[in-house]
């Protein structure tokens, strides 16, 4: 497997990334993944970012992993710390994923550019989740979503009601951000198809289960790929 550091343009800010791929695939499959919030382990050496990136890899797919504006060494409009830590509190504070959504393009437009080929996934992860789906209303190349730990009780999720892609919902018994009992009212206002997987005996950070979850969102993707 071939990890390259990677930098790109979104919204006149300088981007970092990791793009992972099977040298021996031509032309795989695309998936980006994208990041919690930065104030809840959200940057792309989160664990389950980490896994997805390059266990998704090493099954055949390339994978682009990124860190939103204002997070590691990707650009920001603001030159101090405390700055950049404010302005993501006032993203959490008004749930509002505007930003990271803009970034969440300029990435997917990256990876597209990069590697030649049309058949895309997305994955995102608690807040990532949030930009994921919305990011699959936006763009019709994309063939279906997983969304780890969906935030149901925070956002609106009213722009789903017309996504008929398939969707995949995984959620961890104990999680404290989003309980199973959320998520699956949250589904329910969502069209088919869709998909809900239970982690059990575990919270929402998924420590030692990294590998069941990234087991779980292959078998979704490859299930799609294999029927074309």
């Amino acid at each position: 497997m071939i990890e390259e550091y990677v930098v790109f343009n979104s919204d006149g800010l300088k981007l970092e990334g990791i793009l992972s791929y099977n040298e021996n695939v031509l032309n795989p499959p695309l998936i980006l993944l994208c990041s919690p919030h930065p104030h809840l382990g959200g940057d792309m050496e989160n664990n389950v970012i980490v896994s997805l990136g390059n266990g998704l890899a090493e099954k055949g797919y390339a994978t682009l992993r990124f860190n939103y504006r204002g997070v590691g060494n990707s650009g920001s409009r603001f030159d101090n710390i405390a700055d950049k830590y404010n302005y993501w509190e006032k993203v959490l504070n008004n749930d509002d994923c505007s930003d990271a959504l803009i970034d969440a393009v300029s990435a997917l437009d990256y990876l597209m550019l990069s590697i030649d080929t049309h058949e895309i996934y997305v994955a995102g992860y608690s807040f990532g989740a949030v930009v994921a789906m919305r990011l699959s209303v936006m763009n019709e190349n994309i063939k279906a979503c997983a969304a780890i730990s969906t935030p149901f009780s925070r956002f609106d999720f009213s722009f789903l009601s017309g996504c008929v892609r398939p969707k995949l919902f995984i959620c961890a018994d104990n999680d404290f951000a989003t309980s199973v009992e959320e998520v699956k009212e949250g589904m329910k206002n969502i069209p088919a198809p869709k998909i809900l997987e239970i982690i059990e005996d575990c919270d929402h950070f998924y420590r030692d289960r990294e590998t069941e979850i990234t087991h779980k969102v292959y078998n979704f993707f490859n299930s799609i790929h294999q029927a074309g």
